[in-house]
């Protein structure tokens, strides 16, 4: 099957892009979810192996990939504003409220162990993907996924308590 891989882009990416920012509810991050979406198809069709329905597999990618952008966003945020940069236009209140909640976040991963707190730094601030993070601990991904996992546990624990 051939796809007229331009064509079929020009009149996906629109509808990709829409979706993407109906699930995420983030202009930049539904950008992302959308190019890499397309990016997945257009290296399938270059591999010799071009997808039966160029619709359904893009919006399968789309899915998935905004999926874990929601997950990330919930689970990781407290974890990302504890080492991120504060915003210039905050009040002071809400000031004084982020500060308390990264010492709060910092004090829970202070209580995880190190193994544990660094595959999920490295993950969630240092933004590395599980076979980055693998590569940079010396140990297997799937190592990384329970050590990561079981560190999310702990620290959402620890964060209700």
């Amino acid at each position: 099957m051939i796809v007229d891989l331009e064509g079929t882009i020009a009149e996906l990416a629109p509808r990709v892009l829409r979706y993407a920012a109906a699930r995420v509810r983030d202009a930049s991050l539904a950008e992302d979810v959308a190019q890499e979406s397309l990016a997945a198809l257009v290296r399938r069709c270059r591999n010799g192996r071009p997808p039966d329905c160029p619709d359904a597999f893009v919006f399968a990618i789309a899915r998935r990939r905004s999926g874990r952008a929601i997950w990330r966003r919930r689970f990781w945020r407290p974890i990302e504003d504890a080492f991120g940069t504060e915003s210039p236009d905050q009040t002071p209140e809400a000031e004084a409220i982020a500060r308390a909640e990264v010492r709060r976040v910092r004090e829970a991963l202070g209580k995880l162990s190190r193994r544990d707190r660094e595959a999920i730094l490295l993950v969630a601030a240092g933004g590395l993907s599980m076979a980055d993070a693998a590569s940079a601990l010396g140990i297997s991904v799937p190592a990384v996924k329970m050590r990561v996992s079981r560190a999310r546990a702990r620290l959402a624990a620890l964060l209700e308590a």
